[in-house]
Order: C-alpha cells, then structure tokens, then sequence
C-alpha cells in the first residue's frame, strides 16, 4: 500500500470579495489570517489509484472539477472516477461558483488561474506515493455546533465562546470526528478528518480571508508534524451551524481562535488514539445519478418577477435594505431561467473505497438526516461527504416542502445560480445516488 501527498497555496489577492451570508454585502477582502490550501491525498495498491483533493473554498463548481480532472488525466493517467474534488465550505474566501447571483462577485483571474493549483496538489500527491500503514480513531467531538432548523434556547455568541452551552438536541448534530492518520517511515505524513459542520464562526461583518475553524484547526496540526498534510472533509452540514455565529466583527475573529484551536484538540486526540487497520482494496466508482426539477412554469414565473421588480422600482441605489438585495438576486435567477428554461446539470455521485472505509461524495449541502439514513444504509464505516465535485445548494428535506412553510433551503438557493428548485423527492434521489455508487466500490 502506498500514500502520497501534495499541497498547493491557493489564497487569492487581497481585495477578492468573500462569499457567503447574504446577497450583494460587498465583502472585499482587506487581510489574510490563514491561508487556503488546495490539499490532496492519493493512494495506490496494485493496479488500484485514486486521489482525493480538498480545498479551502465555499464550493467548487463543475467547471472547476472538469477542468481540474482533466490537468491530473494528463499529468498521471487516473481516470475521472478515480479523482475527487472537494471543498470545506469556508464563508471567508473567494466566489469559486461564478454562476451564483449576489453572494460575493468571482474574480475573474483567480476563477480562470485556480483549477491548475487544484491540479497540482493532486499530480504532487500521486508523485510522493510511497509505502504506508493507514490509523483510524473516532472521538468525542460534541460542543460545536446545533441544528439551525430546530430551537436553540437559550444560545448566545457570548455563552458559546465561553464552551458554556450545547444543544438540546445533539443527535440532530455530529457529535463525533473520524481523523485518519497515514504513516511512511516511522513518521506521520498525513492525517484526514471528517466532521459536519458550517464553518461559520466568522461572519457577514468579517472581511479576513481564512479557513473559518476547521482550516485554523488544520493549519496548526500541520505544523506539530513538520511535512505533513492534512485534509479536512466536510460531512453533512447543510442545517448545522457553529455555535457562535452572525456575532460583531471583532468578537468572531476571537471566536475564531478558541474554535480553531478547539477543533485542533479533536485532530490530536484523534491523530493520538488511531489504531492501524487493513488496507487490502482500494477502488472508485462515478456515476451520473437521476433527479427531479420543479416543473417550468413560465407564467408564474413572469408573475413573480413582476413582483420582485416592483420591490425595486422602489428601493434605493444602494439597496441597503435585505429586502430590496433579495428582490435583485430573485429578478436575475427568475430571468436566466426564462432565458434558458431547465437548468439541469448532470449529478455526479462518486465513491472512494480505503480499506475498509469510504469516502462518498455529491454536490449538495446535505442535511444531517440524510447522513443517518445513509449510515443505516451503508454502515459507519460509510462517510457522507457534501460539497465535492460541483455546487448544486441544499438537498433539503421532504418537510421542507410543505404548504406554508417553503425555506430558505427550497426556494432562494435554486434562484442564486438561476436554476429551478429540486422537488420534495431529492432527500430520497440523493440518498439513493449515494447508496447506489457506494455500493460499487
């Protein structure tokens, strides 16, 4: 069995406008705290490869993972479903979904430049491949974070920062990490951890470009162990926030720090209490997996835009009003869609077998039942992953839909990137996608 790695610096320029928390905040970046990191871990056993790369970014795109695969099948010879492409979800970087309305503008350059770093760290991991024993632990991870669609009595940024509340309702969170730790020589070359989670300690009021929590964490393990690599995989997180979220500027920059370091004591505890397990097979599998659309209705659609264009007509030249910043994001996805009807993107599944283990992951930000569902299906062995390989918003959940009581996870995130909205089947279509390609491997 062998492992590799690479890293590749992916921080954008000073002045990019961050994404994420709202529409048209104009969020420029004036610092860096952390730096983003395209990190990537291939392994190789007999004929058998596959890499997996994750990236400090809200989301990376379809283009993106195209154009990234298409640089590695060149450098390496890997086929398209033996390359994973991933991202954290961190609110305090770059827009890497240049087809999303109003949440922070790409910057062309960097958008254009990107997929050759992304590239790179995973043609760097393939060449380091070497031999290596695999560590896995599972460990308490409990005190992060809650689940937004539920009450959280009695929460405040001030108790979270001081660790002095928790949710009613852990289940409904992760309350345990899964950290690998990847040996060559004697010495840790790498570690992995899984965990679900908003990585958004730092908020709408921040203009620092950084990893959120979970890129802080990352960053200082990797420096206890001088040359290793450390990815974060981002599980479920669709409806789990931090605990300290949406708080003053200054206050989530501190925030930052404790939660960071926090986190940093979930990877060493793990890093620590990892046991060696067998790594007899590795495999891949990729598929194009079925689903629904709402139904183009072109007259309601006119009607709405009528709606949000008459929100306009009187708002100010600075919309400094939600109300008015929301109006312009709905006009411009309702107008797309007239313009080009169903915006159906292929739903790549895809799923990377370690041992043991595996890593399967689709596009969506995936609610936290549909994790449980999945692990009833597939085993805890079966990691959940959202966010990889393209940006497709929420998958949410079947109530979601109903009369009364459409949310934010139905109807607004479809018209950011001018797309209609899933329909009340896509908890099970993405529950079946994963189910279906994990299985192959």
């Amino acid at each position: 069995m062998k492992a590799g790695f690479g890293k590749v610096d992916i921080t954008p320029r000073v002045g990019v406008e961050l994404c994420g928390f709202g529409p048209y905040l104009n969020r420029h970046s004036t610092r860096v705290v952390e730096p983003l990191y395209a990190r990537a871990m291939a392994v190789e056993l007999g004929d058998a490869r596959w890499v997996l790369v994750s990236c400090d970014l809200i989301a990376v795109n379809a283009a993106l993972t195209r154009r990234v695969r298409e640089i590695v099948r060149q450098a390496t010879g890997l086929r398209d479903d033996q390359i994973m492409v991933h991202a954290t979800h961190t609110h305090s970087g770059p827009c890497t979904l240049p087809e999303l309305i109003g949440w922070g503008d790409p910057d062309d350059p960097y958008v254009e430049i990107l997929p050759r770093f992304v590239a790179q760290a995973c043609i760097d991991a393939v060449r380091d491949l070497a031999p290596a024993s695999f560590h896995h632990a599972e460990v308490e991870a409990a005190g992060f974070s809650y689940n937004r669609e539920l009450p959280d009595t009695g929460r405040t940024n001030e108790l979270a920062m001081a660790w002095q509340w928790q949710t009613d309702t852990p289940d409904e969170t992760d309350t345990r990490a899964h950290v690998f730790r990847v040996e060559r020589a004697g010495k840790c070359a790498g570690f992995l951890t899984y965990f679900s989670c908003h990585p958004v300690v730092c908020c709408e009021r921040n203009t620092e470009i950084h990893g959120d929590f979970v890129g802080v964490a990352t960053n200082r393990v990797e420096k206890e162990f001088p040359g290793a690599v450390g990815l974060f995989l981002q599980g479920a997180q669709g409806d789990i926030n931090t605990n300290h979220v949406h708080g003053p500027a200054a206050q989530s920059l501190v925030a930052l720090e404790r939660f960071g370091e926090r986190f940093a004591g979930v990877i060493r505890k793990g890093l620590k209490q990892a046991e060696p397990f067998e790594t007899t097979k590795i495999d891949s599998a990729l598929d194009i997996a079925p689903y629904t659309l709402a139904k183009f209705d072109e007259p309601a659609l006119r009607a709405k835009l009528a709606e949000h264009e008459a929100t306009l007509a009187k708002a100010g030249l600075l919309l400094e009003e939600r109300e008015s910043r929301m109006a312009m994001v709905y006009a411009k996805g309702i107008r797309r869609i007239l313009a080009g009807g169903n915006m159906r993107q292929p739903l790549p599944a895809q799923a990377l077998r370690l041992g043991a283990f595996t890593f399967t992951g689709l596009p969506f930000e995936m609610m936290h039942r549909i994790k449980r569902r999945f692990l009833s299906e597939a085993g805890g062995q079966a990691l959940l992953m959202s966010l990889t390989n393209g940006g497709f918003g929420y998958a949410p959940l079947r109530e979601y839909y109903q009369a009364g009581t459409m949310r934010y996870a139905v109807m607004t995130v479809p018209l950011m990137s001018g797309s209609l909205p899933f329909t009340e089947a896509i908890e099970d279509e993405v529950l079946a996608a994963a189910t279906s390609v994990v299985r192959k491997v």
